[in-house]
């Protein structure tokens, strides 16, 4: 994976949300955000239709379109056994510097973590 690639995870795992791909951490998990459509976490940040690209450098067109598309204002662990992961899209050089500015004041943490205030 790439820095700024978006993904899903396998069918039927707790991935149900797209991944936008930060960084590895180690064997067990990777860095990620996560995008979402809910704007009811008063945390989350509307994307701007810019931060995203929508063919891919093989002309290839990307699942993904911004589309009423929020951010989860929050670095997340990611779980590499929820491979095989599907690209669905890829952020632009912009898109990936919105998410990073956004997300790098926190510690990574697991989904549960962010929900439970941890």
């Amino acid at each position: 994976m790439i820095r700024g690639e978006i993904f899903y995870g396998r069918k039927n795992s707790d991935a149900i949300h797209p991944i936008v791909f930060l960084k590895n951490y180690d064997e067990d998990f990777f860095v990620g955000a996560m995008l979402t459509h809910s704007s009811l976490f008063k945390d989350n940040i509307l994307m701007k239709t810019e931060y995203f690209k929508t063919i891919s450098e093989n002309g290839l067109v990307h699942k993904l379109r911004c589309n009423n598309t929020h951010l989860v204002k929050a670095k997340l662990l990611k779980r590499n056994d929820w491979h095989p992961f599907i690209k669905i899209g890829e952020l632009t050089e912009e898109g990936i510097e919105f998410v990073e500015r956004n997300v790098n004041s926190e510690l990574e943490k697991l989904w549960e973590d962010y929900l439970s205030g941890n």
